[in-house]
Parts: structure tokens; C-alpha cells; sequence
């Protein structure tokens, strides 16, 4: 019994030993971004240069590259996207490259259980795009960036040692936008918030002027703040009706003071400056 316990004891050892927690020499890494109303999410692993030659060396011109070490990079999107202009669903996606010395082609794959390049399949390919690279000061450690963030687009960078290749990516955020505006209005069709910041939403964003001013006047109608009365003077105004916006904006700077925001009473007087001298023309 005594040996049992002392092989137990030894295999127990044994194996605790090969699951210990050990640093990774190319530990994981996410950057998570959202672009107007799409999120983006890149998974990788980071290498570092260690005194390497990378490219064109550690990494060969011209042939497949898992892009970064271990499992291949993921990228993920949560609505249809544009990439370099081209059309690609939602999903999630490996990604794989083939570098060169002045540019580097992009490959969108829908396998992502990929630890190499051996078994590649094209038919799983959704997209490939040919980028330019640039010539940048040293970078110690493979990395992804998301820079030139706009509420439509957003630039995807992998910079390593003195490389860096970006790939375009845009949105749809019109779309977006208006099928969560219908969509939260067919759900409560009474909530005049929702009313509000539809009608706001489309003010802001110079769209449909009639819709935003039936939405701004559904708001108060259900119920008068001076915040929906500010948008529905706008609404008013955008579609021209110069006198009803002053005296809308009137009313909701009255609510404003009673209820102590002083920053809405300034938002009415600004407007109702700039509207006076249209309204006299009307």
C-alpha cells in the first residue's frame, strides 16, 4: 500500500508539474472596438522580434502566414461591413496573409480553428484584399490597432518590426440606425423618448425633416417636457415653420427655468434668435 501511495503521490507530481501556469512567449491579445453601431474584435497571439529578421526572413515573402503565432488571428464583426470596399457579411473570421515586400494580401476565413497554413482551404474563403504597407519605426511586439475611428469607418493595422499593413473598414450606420429607431417604436409604441430621439436622431443627421417633426410631435403629445419641446421647436424649424419653433422654443425655456436647467434655456434662446429674422420673412 505504501508504494501505491508513493507512485500516486509521484504521478500526482508529475502531473501538476506539466499544468503549471507558465508565462507564454506569445501570450494572447484582444482589441475590441466599436464603430458606429458595429463591433469589432481582433484575437491574436504577440511574438516578439527577439532580435529576429522578420519579414522576408522568420516570415517568407510571398507565402501564406497565419498571421501572428499559435492559432491563427480572428477578426469579428457585428454587422455586414465593407473592407477595402468590398462587401463582407457578418461573422467571424481567421485571418491569414501573404506578405510581400511592398504589399500584403488580407485572406478572410471562415475556419477558424487554424494553427498553420497546411490545411487552407479556399473554399472557406470569404474575402481577399491586396494593401500597401508602410515602412514604420521599430514595433517589439506583433500588434493590432484600430486607428482614423470615424462614426462610419475605421483603419485595422498589423505592425510588426518595422511593417505595418491596414485594411479599411466601413459601416452602414444609416441602416443600422433606422432599423433600431422603427424596430424600438414598433416595441413601445407609446414612449415618447423613443419618439424624441428618433426625431432627434434624424435632426441631427439631416434626414427626413416630415418624419422627424410627426415623431417630435407624437413625443408631446403623449407627454410635454421642455427637452422633446426643444426638439420638436427643430423639427418645426426644419421644415420651415419659422413661428411655431419660436413659440415652441418659448414654451419649453419656461419648462426649462421652472425645472432648473439653465442650459436648455440657453439652447431655446440661441435658437429663437437665429429663427426671428426667418419667421419675419415668412
Amino acid at each position: 500500500m505504501k508504494r501505491l501511495s508513493l507512485f500516486a503521490i509521484a504521478l500526482f507530481a508529475g502531473s501538476a508539474l506539466v499544468a503549471q501556469d507558465l508565462p507564454k512567449p506569445s501570450p494572447m491579445g484582444v482589441v475590441k472596438q466599436e464603430v458606429g453601431l458595429t463591433k469589432i474584435r481582433v484575437e491574436y497571439s504577440r511574438p516578439g522580434v527577439k532580435d529576429r529578421k522578420i519579414f522576408g526572413d522568420l516570415v517568407p515573402f510571398d507565402k501564406m502566414w497565419r498571421t501572428g503565432a499559435n492559432k491563427a488571428s480572428a477578426i469579428s464583426f457585428s454587422t455586414d461591413v465593407k473592407v477595402n470596399g468590398k462587401d463582407l457579411i457578418a461573422g467571424d473570421y481567421a485571418i491569414f496573409t501573404i506578405p510581400g515586400a511592398d504589399s500584403w494580401e488580407f485572406l478572410f476565413n471562415t475556419n477558424l480553428d487554424q494553427w498553420g497554413t497546411g490545411n487552407y482551404q479556399d473554399t472557406e474563403e470569404s474575402l481577399r484584399i491586396r494593401v500597401r504597407t508602410q515602412k514604420v519605426p521599430h514595433t517589439e511586439t506583433f500588434t493590432f490597432t484600430v486607428d482614423n475611428l470615424t462614426d462610419t469607418s475605421c483603419d485595422v493595422c498589423m505592425v510588426w518590426e518595422e511593417t505595418r499593413a491596414c485594411f479599411k473598414v466601413e459601416v452602414d450606420v444609416d441602416a443600422k440606425a433606422e432599423e433600431n429607431i422603427l424596430a424600438k417604436i414598433n416595441e413601445i409604441e407609446n414612449a415618447y423618448g423613443v419618439y424624441n430621439t428618433s426625431a432627434r436622431w434624424y435632426l441631427d443627421n439631416n434626414k427626413d425633416a416630415k418624419q422627424a417633426l410627426e415623431w417630435a410631435t407624437k413625443s408631446t403629445q403623449i407627454r410635454e417636457t421642455f427637452w422633446n419641446l426643444i426638439t420638436l421647436s427643430r423639427a418645426q424649424a426644419a421644415n420651415n415653420d419659422f413661428k411655431g419653433a419660436i413659440a415652441t422654443a418659448e414654451k419649453s425655456k419656461a419648462m426649462a427655468i421652472e425645472a432648473g436647467y439653465d442650459n436648455y434655456a440657453k439652447m431655446n434662446d440661441e435658437n429663437i434668435a437665429q429663427w426671428r429674422g426667418k419667421a419675419g420673412r415668412k
